[in-house]
């Protein structure tokens, strides 16, 4: 099973709507897909409430926590609920139980999506220890573009500090990206030319239909308005890419 963490300490970057179309579009793809959702906030949670497993993400931080799928659709939640902020003041020991959980889940689901909170806390760098594959959407506004630095070092510094050197970054991912705006267009140019290696090949353009995506449970690409429907050709080629580099041999970031 290959886990992927959506991660980044800022709140507004797109983190939850990325998770849950990455986990439709696995699905669609006939992937048993396992989605945590490790934000109080529960936004995955209510989007994807329809999927909803018999066991809270909570859980899957306690010793010896098995995941049930469900035996339909291919998706299987489980789901945040306020216990969640108790965990970031639990015992260290609760870091590495999470990684020991999905190993145990992992003859029982092909891939695994999980949604942080924006915050560095225990249930952040437990989610960074259990990846496989780390990406990080950002917006391309001054205070996010300057907090690039710090991101990477917490990635890498987790990887270090918990021998998970294996874990792939994919990379710094442009989201909710203004196209017509110049400042937005100018962070872009700089991103690239201060961390282009570590960026991802594609953006998520700030598109009306996402909003109504997730308010209606659904891929944007199901939703019929033509704006909906160029979102979802956008965001699925960077769905593809993703799931592509996920099946490249991990090299570390």
């Amino acid at each position: 099973m290959k886990t992927i963490v959506i991660n980044n300490q800022k709140g507004g970057v797109g983190k939850t709507t990325l998770a849950v179309h990455l986990a439709w579009f696995m699905a669609e793809a006939d992937l048993r897909v396992l989605v945590i959702d490790v934000d109080a906030q529960s936004n995955a949670s209510d989007t994807l409430r329809h999927y909803a497993g018999s066991t809270l993400a909570a859980d899957l931080f306690k010793p010896g926590m098995r995941v049930v799928p469900r035996e339909d659709e291919g998706l299987t939640l489980a789901p945040a609920d306020s216990s969640l902020t108790d965990l970031d003041r639990s015992s260290a020991a609760a870091i590495t139980t999470l990684q020991e959980n999905l190993a145990i889940a992992s003859d029982q689901f092909d891939a695994c999506v999980i949604d942080t909170p924006p915050s560095l806390g225990l249930r952040s760098v437990g989610c960074l220890v259990a990846a496989s594959h780390v990406l990080a959407p950002i917006y391309l506004e001054d205070y996010s573009i300057k907090g690039v630095k710090g991101l990477m070092q917490t990635v890498i510094g987790v990887q270090r500090r918990y021998g998970r050197q294996d874990t792939k970054f994919l990379g710094l991912l442009p989201s909710n990206f203004n196209t017509k705006s110049p400042r937005q267009r100018t962070h872009l140019e700089q991103l690239l030319r201060e961390a282009g290696k570590y960026v991802f090949p594609g953006q998520i353009v700030a598109r009306d239909g996402y909003a109504e995506a997730v308010a209606e449970r659904l891929p944007v690409w199901k939703l019929k308005r033509r704006s909906a429907q160029e979102a979802g050709r956008e965001i699925r080629d960077v769905l593809a890419k993703i799931v592509a580099q996920m099946d490249e041999p991990a090299h570390g970031a």
